[in-house]
């Protein structure tokens, strides 16, 4: 399977996606990106589709887990990304935070700018998918990671990233 978004619907067991830029230049995310600036909240009901889906594979019984890196202090854009996770944490997938001091990365995980997806833990019915973005984060698209070793290197990074994580919930406790 080489096309990612069929792979989602699909999925049979679970996903895991691993998130390392500090801000991404999505096109759909402006106008509310902007609002959220002048609010500090998000007004409008998100990607219902995508809740309604993670809903359905939590239902089944499916591991929805995603990891972002999050430099501190947060810039504007990653308290954005983190009030639009508590929409896909309602629904079910299990957001994590592995928080860092700006400049420092934690040793063992892959270097900033490296996020990607495991789906069904990358296995060759599934797969996996290396999410390139350029310098100033835009999406240039997800290929198909076919390579046996990095395959292993994302379920390395996955590991070492789930245990440096702390829940989306106790990060928020803790006053971010």
């Amino acid at each position: 399977m080489a096309d990612l978004g069929s792979a989602f619907p699909a999925l049979t067991s679970s996903w895991f996606r691993l998130e390392t830029l500090q801000a991404y230049a999505v096109d759909e995310e402006r106008e509310e990106f902007e609002a959220f600036l002048r609010t500090g909240r998000l007004d409008s009901p998100g990607d219902e589709e995508w809740q309604a889906m993670i809903r359905r594979h939590v239902a089944a019984g499916r591991s929805l887990r995603r990891v972002h890196v999050v430099e501190e202090p947060l810039s504007d854009y990653m308290r954005y990304e983190i009030a639009g996770y508590l929409r896909n944490q309602e629904a079910g997938e299990d957001i994590r935070l592995v928080p860092v001091p700006a400049g420092e990365w934690p040793e063992g995980l892959p270097p900033l700018g490296t996020d990607y997806w495991l789906i069904d833990d990358g296995t060759p019915s599934q797969g996996a998918w290396s999410m390139e973005y350029d310098d100033a984060g835009g999406w240039l698209g997800a290929p198909y990671v076919e390579d046996h070793e990095t395959i292993e290197d994302f379920r390395r990074w996955r590991d070492t990233a789930l245990e440096l994580s702390v829940s989306l919930d106790d990060y928020l406790r803790r006053g971010a």
